[in-house]
């Protein structure tokens, strides 16, 4: 991962969080922190934290084509591993460090497990955007709602052409994968270099990892799950909502979660700073007509519930496993290609 890449994330997260608290009470906002429901915020960062059991349950289904058995604690603890580093490293270098982390528990390979950190991007991106196309026709979704003076359905349609544009990519990768390994192949015989890297087989194990999409009822499942996952996740905010004596129902709990990982795709600094609150804000605020003071002390009690138990569960499993950061960020390199962004 390039600098830049990584200070540019900083520089967006600077801009939202002075967007989004601008003209705020700061000590107002931390107040309403402190007066919360306690009881009520645990359980909205155990269903977040837990949620990662979920995930590692959806994972077992994608690496399946690999060939190579792993438990679910060893995917369970890669996947803590890598919402820590998220979390406390530049450069969105979780995705990286999760398959990483799984390597040196199982014999799965660094670069097999990153083809299906794409595919479950891929899911996660389909899942989203159907959920989110049901959540706009329930009832309980307000008909004349807009979004930065826009229509809803504009943004929806503008996210949509995004998902279909990747979903697309992916695709073409799956259907010419050994034009990728020829490519690689030729680069290696040019650049000698490159060829003690080994990236033709590097690609043969990346692309083995979009294997998946080759197996249409295990596909489904994995759609299905993700489903589960996104769900699930929607159950954390609800539980905020209560938190903070907001009383909104599920529709707008799982809108907010639609609209939460949008914002957290972009650059920013690590823990999704500044894109969490903001995507927040937009939803209870623009959407839902929260206060914006009360929807800014949700979206930062919601954010410290998540980010102290997953943080210092990632940070117990990467010492127990002994792994390092400089480690982590030298085996994109040495194994092929890397992955960038992620949803919380």
């Amino acid at each position: 991962m390039k600098d830049w890449k990584a200070w540019l994330g900083v520089a967006v997260s600077a801009f939202l969080l002075w967007w989004v608290f601008r003209g705020e009470d700061l000590g107002d906002i931390l107040g309403q922190v402190r007066s919360a429901d306690l009881g009520w915020l645990v359980v909205a960062g155990a269903i977040s934290t837990t949620g990662g059991l979920v995930r590692a349950i959806r994972w077992r289904l994608l690496l399946e084509p690999l060939g190579v058995p792993t438990s679910l604690h060893a995917r369970w603890k890669a996947l803590n591993v890598g919402f820590a580093v998220t979390n406390l490293a530049l450069g969105r270098l979780g995705e990286i460090a999760r398959p990483y982390a799984l390597s040196r528990m199982t014999r799965v390979s660094t670069s097999g497990a990153l083809g299906t950190v794409v595919l479950e991007r891929v899911l996660d991106m389909v899942a989203l955007l159907l959920l989110l196309t049901a959540t706009l026709l329930l009832p309980a979704f307000p008909r004349d709602a807009t979004m930065f003076g826009q229509p809803i359905g504009v943004a929806v349609m503008g996210a949509t052409g995004a998902g279909v544009g990747v979903v697309v990519l992916v695709g073409a990768l799956v259907v010419r994968p050994m034009l990728v390994v020829r490519l690689l192949r030729a680069l290696e015989q040019r650049v000698p270099v490159l060829g003690r890297r080994r990236l033709g087989d590097a690609a043969e194990s990346f692309i083995a990892g979009l294997d998946l999409l080759k197996r249409p009822v295990a596909l489904l499942k994995a759609l299905a799950w993700s489903f589960v996952v996104w769900i699930w996740m929607a159950m954390s905010f609800w539980a905020a909502f209560q938190a903070f004596g907001i009383d909104l129902g599920f529709t707008a709990a799982l809108f907010t979660q639609c609209v939460v990982s949008a914002f957290v795709a972009l650059p920013a600094a690590p823990g999704f700073l500044g894109t969490l609150q903001t995507g927040v804000l937009v939803s209870l605020y623009g959407i839902f007509g929260v206060a914006e003071a009360d929807a800014l002390s949700l979206s930062v009690g919601y954010h410290l519930s998540g980010y102290i138990p997953v943080t210092s569960l990632g940070l117990f499993y990467a010492l127990s496993l002994r792994l390092r950061i400089s480690a982590m960020r030298a085996e994109p390199e040495a194994e092929g290609p890397g992955i960038g962004d992620s949803t919380p």
